[in-house]
């Protein structure tokens, strides 16, 4: 993948040259990227898509400029490779546009294959009010451990998450048990939802997650989406 986004960033390198404003960036990134991409320094973990530190890893190894590689993103964007809309792969056109798009780039640009973390109001982007110690704060930030937020990829109203990579959760929680949604957090290819491919959702939440995170996710879930809570 990086070698195409390469080829055509020489063409639309000047991408870089316009003012953009990273902190937007990471907060389009979070809300529309982190869903399908890893890209650590942002904190997303997902594999449906590429890994962005590894595409444009070799590429900066072997000198390519950050600027170069904004412009590349920024195309890749707007005319994104052609994957059948059925796939869980597939990335719409135009995800992003004008100012936004521009933005999302230059954050992917400053933070890919870039080890350490974001600082000041950069570190603070995207982040939820969710109060830590909380099911809350677990499913939108992924716990003390940073593991992959579960609003990346579910809807759910009470967190006001709206992806659809996963199933939405309002529905797919009625009357569910507490036992059924442990076995779903911890063994997700043990029973998939309808019209879902297996490989999506990580299957070590039973290792990034503490014991204690793992209780407070459940307890939040059922709480919100109105299950039995039975234990049963």
């Amino acid at each position: 993948m990086a070698a195409c986004l390469l080829a055509v960033s020489i063409a639309i390198g000047a991408c870089g040259s316009e003012d953009t404003d990273l902190v937007a960036g990471k907060e389009a990134f979070l809300e529309g990227c982190a869903s399908c991409h890893t890209m650590e320094r942002a904190g997303s973990q997902s594999q449906i898509g590429p890994n962005l530190d590894a595409a444009f890893q070799r590429a900066l190894i072997d000198g390519f400029g950050r600027e170069g590689i904004q412009g590349a993103v920024h195309e890749q964007i707007l005319n994104p490779a052609k994957v059948p809309p059925d796939s869980p792969a597939y990335m719409p056109p135009e995800i992003f546009t004008g100012q936004k798009a521009r933005n999302v780039a230059a954050y992917v640009a400053f933070a890919v294959a870039n080890a350490g973390e974001d600082q000041g109001l950069l570190a603070e982007a995207g982040r939820s009010d969710a109060e830590p110690g909380t099911g809350e704060f677990v499913f939108l930030e992924g716990g003390e451990g940073g593991a992959q937020s579960c609003g990346q990829c579910h809807t759910l109203e009470a967190a006001g998450t709206s992806a659809t990579i996963g199933p939405e959760l309002d529905s797919y929680l009625q009357g569910a048990s507490e036992e059924e949604l442990r076995t779903a957090i911890t063994d997700p290819e043990s029973e998939l939802a309808a019209g879902f491919e297996g490989g999506i959702m990580p299957a070590d939440y039973g290792e990034s997650l503490s014991e204690e995170e793992l209780d407070m996710l459940i307890e939040y879930l059922l709480e919100a989406g109105g299950g039995a809570g039975d234990g049963g």
